[in-house]
């Protein structure tokens, strides 16, 4: 007589007896597609977060604009730390009710922008929405892994990176979408009386992500068995992911360099963060409008129109290549940065921004599918997980550099831009040194 099966044993016999279909791909993309959309328009609604803090929740006007531009920048990158932790179970492998949480308490905690304008005043509004934010970041810090495990799971090799860049292409257009709508929204008359338009354009932000996320939710994962943890206990399981963030990372030395080369560039890109608004605020006087236009729509129409093509020039190629390719091309954005702050030209921000969305639509391939070229079989969300949770750490040497720098040098920001720039060059050499070991071991890691 067989023995009855476990929930876990089943599982494993589903899995084992799935094989991936061009009709599971197209149906993923179809339904991605919709749920990206999405999630590209409150991205780009939420896109002037800092700038929103600064110029109109006080701290502007209170002295505080770097200490808060440092920190809404730079929590949501260090709460990706527990990025790993949702590699405990099978919240994010399986049923996907991850997505269900996050759209909870990840998106539809934005609903209280306006209860936070109404019950503080000054400068302690913009503190209050940067912890919100900062909440939100920890809640949704699982979402990165799930989505790159999604791509890996429900599309091959052969076709992963074309339908990931259409994917992202999409996700762009409503994120310049987003950021246009909100920037003219910001600088329109207020609609309700004494307060800014901000407390009406966060809680429909906040309507739009949590749909975005049912809509990943909706997706079918298909994805190859992989045990579960068997600590007890939440903390045990989170303390356990950990454990084989760190033994991945200890084991596998080319996985490592990559991330040692992913960190270096890690801390330039955090660095210049919340340097941005800061020129804007203080060099540029820009408003919402210019900002949004500047920032966000002059990047994300460059990265929408060049994401394709770099799928198409990266398809076959050496993911390290195309890495230092992107690192390399990114060291020109600082130095477009320090001829801003030279001139105080607002042309030379947009130009510094065309060069950006160039440089980023590499790194963006090369982040979501480059931990995957590493991952040997089996199921890859160790990888994608631990390169997701390495944001965390580099945010909590890159923000802090950064802010240091603009506070010792108060009336200029080129340290920030400069040291920025050389560290992007260190990476891509960083990066350059591991393709030539892994080319002469017959290695070739192909996203």
């Amino acid at each position: 007589m067989n023995a009855p099966l476990t929930t876990d044993s089943r599982r494993i016999r589903r899995a084992r007896q799935f094989v991936l279909s061009r009709g599971i791909e197209q149906r993923t993309f179809r339904q991605a597609a919709f749920a990206s959309a999405g999630e590209g328009l409150t991205q780009g609604l939420m896109s002037l977060n800092a700038y929103v803090a600064i110029k109109s929740m006080g701290a502007l006007d209170a002295g505080y604009e770097r200490e808060v531009a440092t920190l809404i920048t730079m929590l949501p990158s260090v709460a990706m730390v527990f990025a790993t932790a949702y590699d405990t179970g099978p919240a994010v492998r399986g049923r996907r009710r991850y997505f269900l949480f996050a759209a909870v308490f990840g998106r539809l905690v934005f609903m209280a922008v306006p209860l936070i304008v109404l019950a503080l005043t000054g400068p302690m509004q913009s503190f209050a929405f940067v912890g919100l934010v900062a909440f939100s970041a920890v809640i949704c810090a699982g979402i990165p892994p799930a989505l790159n495990q999604l791509w890996g799971a429900n599309y091959v090799p052969a076709s992963r990176g074309k339908r990931f860049a259409w994917n992202s292409s999409l996700s762009m257009l409503m994120v310049m979408t987003g950021a246009f709508i909100a920037g003219m929204v910001l600088d329109a008359q207020p609609l309700v009386s004494n307060y800014g338009n901000h407390v009406i354009l966060y809680p429909v932000a906040a309507l739009c992500g949590a749909l975005a996320l049912v809509g990943f939710y909706t997706i079918r994962m298909r994805f190859a068995a992989a045990p579960r943890s068997l600590a007890v206990g939440t903390f045990n399981r989170i303390k356990d992911s950990y454990a084989r963030a760190f033994r991945l990372m200890r084991d596998d030395k080319h996985f490592r360099t990559y991330e040692l080369g992913f960190f270096i560039y890690g801390i330039a890109f955090m660095m210049m963060m919340p340097a941005i608004p800061v020129l804007f605020a203080n060099y540029l006087e820009a408003d919402y409008g210019e900002f949004t236009r500047a920032t966000v729509v002059t990047m994300q129409l460059t990265l929408m129109i060049m994401a394709p093509v770099v799928a198409w020039l990266s398809s076959g190629r050496r993911v390290t290549l195309v890495t230092a390719a992107a690192f390399s091309s990114l060291a020109l954005f600082p130095a477009v940065l320090t001829v801003t702050a030279l001139t105080r030209e607002i042309m030379f921000a947009y130009a510094a921004f065309v060069v950006f969305g160039l440089a980023m639509s590499g790194v963006h391939f090369v982040w979501n599918l480059g931990a995957l070229a590493f991952a040997r079989g089996g199921n890859a969300l160790a990888y994608t997980s631990t390169h997701a949770a390495m944001v965390g750490a580099r945010a909590m040497i890159g923000f802090p550099l950064g802010y240091v720098l603009m506070k010792v040098f108060a009336d200029t920001l080129l340290p920030v831009f400069v040291t920025a720039s050389c560290l992007l060059l260190v990476a891509t050499f960083v990066i350059m040194r591991l393709d030539r070991r892994m080319v002469a071991q017959g290695l070739q890691p192909i996203a």
